[in-house]
């Protein structure tokens, strides 16, 4: 039992991983029923493959040579130094996705260029948190997803109260996960997902405002 228990933590700790949670943004916005589901399906594809490239292909591809190099112990990034160099290479990539998506031949929509802005911004203070000290991307991953799509609903008028729930719902296991793979202390995830959360929603909305 422990051991299934162990490999389900594992499971949603992979399958929640913040370099993925732009793309579950995507999907969600995508298929909320807002004037974002009846965006062309071709434009969509096209900010779909940028966002995985950018923002997960590359930051993940650079892992193997950093471990080759010694400059990580592992790919976990379990101890709180081995996370300063993978962050910094994050942080460059989100930004260049910024950079990306300006250059793009049709308009980018706003929330998603101030939702991928929170992002870069969230991974800068995760950089200069973990010089310090050592707090859950993970939960900061899922709280930045939560307070985004609530932002969303709010300012769209979509009608995804089912979606904001099972977000909800999903952020407690992640941060059971964490705990149970003894990743994170308490604190740390509670005040990940406090950062995430209200960080994310903070700089989405003034980005709406200014």
């Amino acid at each position: 039992m422990e051991k299934f228990q162990k490999i389900i933590s594992q499971t949603i700790s992979v399958l929640f991983h913040p370099l993925l949670i732009p793309t579950y943004t995507l999907f969600i916005i995508f298929n909320s029923g807002t004037f974002y589901s009846f965006i062309p399906f071709q434009t969509q594809k096209i900010l779909y493959v940028l966002v995985i490239l950018t923002t997960f292909i590359i930051p993940v591809s650079i892992m193997p040579f950093l471990l080759n190099l010694k400059l990580i112990s592992n790919f976990m990034l379990e101890e709180r130094k081995d996370r300063i160099i993978p962050l910094i290479v994050t942080s460059i990539s989100y930004f260049f996705t910024l950079y990306l998506l300006k250059q793009l031949p049709f308009h980018v929509p706003q929330f998603i260029f101030n939702f991928i802005l929170a992002s870069a911004i969230l991974i800068v203070l995760l950089l200069l948190i973990s010089l310090k000290w050592k707090i859950s991307a993970h939960t900061i991953g899922i709280g930045g997803l939560l307070g985004s799509i609530i932002i969303y609903s709010i300012a769209y008028y979509a009608n995804i109260i089912g979606v904001i729930i099972i977000i909800s719902i999903i952020a407690g296991i992640v941060g059971y996960s964490r705990l149970y793979l003894q990743s994170h202390k308490p604190s740390q995830i509670y005040l990940g997902f406090i950062l995430g959360f209200i960080g994310m929603s903070t700089i989405i909305y003034i980005s709406f405002v200014v």
